[in-house]
């Protein structure tokens, strides 16, 4: 068809001349709209509906100034002046996040395909509010969707919220606070990112200032960039450095999955003053030590995080082993092991409630040792802490191979004991001592604001020439046997003793150097003094020694004392208080040779146990007449007979050991031994033999008798 036919034919197309009329003016004014949402379109028509869904998702006022997309494959999303308030009840705080710039870049194709991908993540000076108080409420606690509570937990939560892949995060001039009132704690962070260089990656780092549970703390963590946490074929590097109060804490290596905390590669290294201090670091009990020094790996392994083959010293010992924490348990559970080559056992005594080392190394260990020092008591007087007893469940074995200690002459100390819900079960406390052991063993189970405290202490086979060796240039052979029974309540082992019923009771036969055992058993000071005063050669041999008291209310009450020397005899009656920290006794040293002339008075040891009094007196004849006449008045003056009229060369002796064996104030036989531990030796009952026997001073009827009769007759003879 040719140019005229066809427009000829157009023009008889009905409403041909309208479409063309219309075509132009149309397109023209898509043109003009298209150019106009062009020049005109802004990206903030979409922050109310941004707000909205992000104030629910949140639970709180979210707002932010304007939204800007660059769009690509990946696509950056900026929000400026991003603003999060406070949840109700919270208003009075500034705003809980802001950020000046917040941009989110993120890959369209991975969206598509429903992966969220997000390469970049930029906060440019971002500050958070972080506020916890006493009855639990917190700003940061937000709302969830599901599970119990609205709150998903366990694998179902991470199946419905996969965790984005994220890449480089930029922080620039970050800062948070966080505020807890029931940790005591008000800390400011500085946070901000550095770039990779000299092959390391970017990293993240946070300076920490101000203070926790009460005391100052500084810190500074150095750790890989969100890109390096979520890639598991990198181990994710960390540098940590605390300064808590007076204790140090430095946290240096890398994790290969940080998320599960497992593969991981660390050096831990704990120093201070007291590791008592460790427990808001750590949340494990510890009691107070002296100053430290420890070093070792930590791991997660088998759900337990692990400090094994730590080493370093406590004091003046050295302290190495495996410590494992299962904090998965309703009460967190420290399962150690733990050894020591040489240790000093004054550095072990804040496990018994006592000042560690030789020196207070904290400001609280120097004014309970003031406060120790004022009550007067020769007990720790250290009040146990049930609050942090039950905080904590533990199992703890320990063993030192060598005591270095120049008081005592022991040689080692194996350690068993469990913590269960407050309760202590002190399975074994040994000490060796030559061939023979000092064993150890008691509960504490709480009650009220103290405990209820079982002690048991046996003396097993301990031999002498071992005490002797190590007292310096002595001699000596025997064994020592002997138990102490305590049953008491209290606060500390103080107020334990102070109010316990039980009793001790203790034989030593062909012994040493009498000058050399005594000083050692009741001090130096008070040693050397007592045989001062008792008139005893500086060295003299030492046959026998029997001690049997049975403890009631807190007082040591005397059925025997007996020391027996190559010349002399010494006997003892009087209290010995726990319960006042006095003494009151007398001690009578006579020759063995009867030498009724010479009838010596007693001397006197009263006052505090701390610092006693020694006044020797006079005694009169007829006084001593009386108190034996009687029979049930047990006094030093009272056995007097027995030993100087010589009721058999042993009688002395063999009389008051025939009666520890047989009714002994602790309630075992002196050369009993723990139970399971084989050997022989009688347990007696509790209980002594009835008053009517009168029985008190260990003699049967037949020997009292005996002595009235040698004193009727000798008196007689003046």
């Amino acid at each position: 068809m040719s140019g005229p036919d066809r427009e000829n034919s157009q023009r008889n197309m009905p409403g041909g001349g309208l479409l063309e009329q219309l075509y132009f003016p149309v397109t023209g004014a898509l043109a003009a709209a298209v150019l106009a949402l062009v020049i005109f379109w802004s990206w903030d028509w979409f922050v109310p509906l941004v707000e909205r869904r992000a104030g629910e998702a949140l639970g709180r006022r979210v707002t932010l100034a304007h939204l800007h997309v660059q769009i690509g494959r990946v696509t950056r999303i900026t929000a400026d002046d991003v603003r999060i308030d406070e949840p109700e009840g919270f208003d009075t705080l500034p705003p809980f996040a802001t950020a000046a710039h917040l941009m989110v870049g993120v890959n369209l194709w991975h969206l598509l395909g429903g992966r969220l991908d997000l390469p970049v993540i930029a906060l440019d000076s971002p500050a958070v509010e972080l506020d916890a108080r006493k009855g639990g409420e917190a700003n940061y606690h937000f709302p969830h969707e599901g599970g119990t509570g609205g709150q998903k937990t366990g694998s179902a939560a991470n199946a419905a919220t996969p965790l984005p892949q994220i890449g480089e995060l930029n922080i620039t001039d970050g800062h948070l606070h966080l505020v807890h009132a029931g940790l005591r704690s008000d800390m400011r962070a500085e946070v901000h990112t550095t770039p990779g260089q000299d092959g390391a990656g970017p990293r993240i780092v946070a300076n920490v200032r101000g203070t926790y549970t009460g005391q100052a703390i500084t810190g500074r963590f150095s750790g890989g960039a969100l890109v390096s946490l979520m890639d598991r074929t990198q181990p994710y590097p960390i540098d940590v450095a605390v300064h808590h109060g007076p204790t140090e804490l430095t946290l240096v290596g890398s994790v290969e999955d940080p998320l599960s905390f497992s593969g991981a590669r660390l050096r831990l290294t704990l120093a201070g003053p007291d590791m008592s201090l460790l427990y808001p670091l750590t949340g494990v009990v510890i009691p107070q030590t002296p100053a430290y020094h420890v070093a070792g790996s930590l791991d997660y392994l088998d759900r337990r995080v692990r400090f094994h083959d730590f080493e370093g010293t406590v004091g003046s010992s050295d302290l190495g082993g495996t410590l494992r924490v299962d904090p998965h348990q309703a009460v967190t559970f420290v399962d150690t092991d733990l050894h020591s080559r040489h240790v000093d056992l004054a550095d072990l005594g804040g496990f018994f409630g006592a000042t560690p080392g030789e020196h207070p190394s904290t400001a609280q260990q120097a004014a309970e040792e003031k406060a120790h020092e004022a009550s007067g008591a020769v007990l720790p007087t250290t009040p146990i802490s049930l609050p942090r007893l039950r905080a904590t469940n533990v199992h703890l074995a320990y063993h030192g191979d060598h005591i270095e200690n120049r008081h005592t002459p022991l040689d080692n100390i194996d350690v068993l004991l469990d913590v269960r819900d407050g309760v202590i079960d002190v399975h074994r406390l040994n000490f060796g001592v030559g061939r023979g052991r000092l064993a150890s063993s008691g509960t504490f189970v709480p009650e009220g604001d103290g405990v209820n405290a079982r002690i048991r202490v046996d003396m097993e086979e301990i031999d002498l020439s071992r005490l002797m060796t190590a007292l310096g240039n002595y001699h000596g052979q025997g064994t020592i046997g002997g138990h102490v029974m305590i049953h008491g309540r209290g606060r500390s082992l103080a107020e334990i003793v102070g109010s316990g019923n039980g009793g001790v009771t203790m034989a030593l036969d062909e012994g040493g150097d009498i000058s050399a055992i005594l000083p050692d058993l009741v001090g130096l000071e008070f040693g050397k003094a007592l045989l001062s005063v008792l008139g005893l050669p500086a060295r003299t041999d030492l046959k026998c020694l029997i001690v049997d008291m049975p403890l009631q209310e807190g007082v040591f009450h005397t059925h025997t004392l007996l020391l027996e020397t190559g010349d002399t005899r010494t006997v003892g009656k009087g209290d010995v208080s726990f319960s006042n920290n006095t003494i009151d006794y007398a001690l009578m040293t006579r020759s063995r040779h009867f030498a009724i002339a010479s009838l010596p008075g007693p001397l006197y040891i009263t006052g505090s146990l701390k610092h006693p009094r020694i006044t020797p007196g006079a005694e009169v004849i007829g006084r001593a007449l009386a108190s034996v006449l009687t029979g049930f008045v047990f006094s030093p003056v009272g056995l007097l007979p027995t030993i100087e009229a010589g009721v058999g060369e042993k009688s002395a002796c063999a009389s008051a050991l025939r009666e520890v064996e047989t009714n002994p104030a602790a309630g075992i036989a002196p050369h009993a031994r723990q139970p399971g531990q084989g050997g022989t030796g009688s347990r007696a009952t509790p209980a002594r033999q009835a008053a009517g026997d009168g029985n008190y001073d260990g003699l049967s009827r037949a020997e009292r008798a005996y002595i009235h009769s040698v004193w009727a007759r000798r008196l007689a003879a003046h």
